[in-house]
């Protein structure tokens, strides 16, 4: 991901709101660069989606990062948020982004991430493995459950 893709990315992740936080492009411009993983999905030369992951001791600054680094120290790495185009949703990408993060997680023991309850991200994540590990309130109140695949078995 580079600031060229700044406002697909942004326009993206106004598609999935309600299941990612808002982001807007100064926002994710700083995110980008502390990410560990900040990549776009390119389908024929367009942004059909992007990931977002953190690894312990980043300058992250969500509840759910400090409610991982309390639990599992500095051993997670943390899918702040995936956003798939909505006509390339439910082809396989989702799987295939969580396939290449779950490898790349590998030395860090597990990865994390909360989602929203009861949603098709929840039944996404149980169906990869995925463990309720805590539930969380958001202060908008929305609420979010906490959840880890661990990678070390």
């Amino acid at each position: 991901m580079t600031a060229a893709d700044a406002a697909a990315v942004v326009a993206l992740n106004a598609t999935a709101e309600g299941l990612v936080g808002p982001l807007g492009a100064d926002r994710l411009d700083w995110l980008r660069l502390i990410a560990a993983h900040a990549v776009v999905v390119d389908l024929d030369g367009r942004p059909a989606g992007f990931v977002l992951t953190f690894t312990p001791g980043s300058a992250y600054d969500s509840l759910a990062f400090e409610s991982f680094t309390r639990t599992y120290a500095d051993r997670f790495l943390l899918v702040d948020r995936i956003v798939i185009a909505t006509e390339h949703r439910r082809q396989g990408i989702g799987t295939k982004v969580y396939r290449a993060i779950e490898r790349s997680a590998k030395p860090f023991d597990r990865v994390v991430a909360a989602v929203p309850t009861d949603t098709p991200a929840h039944a996404f994540h149980t169906a990869r493995g995925y463990q309720k590990v805590a539930e969380q309130r958001l202060p908008d109140g929305t609420l979010t459950t906490l959840v880890s695949k661990d990678l070390t078995g």
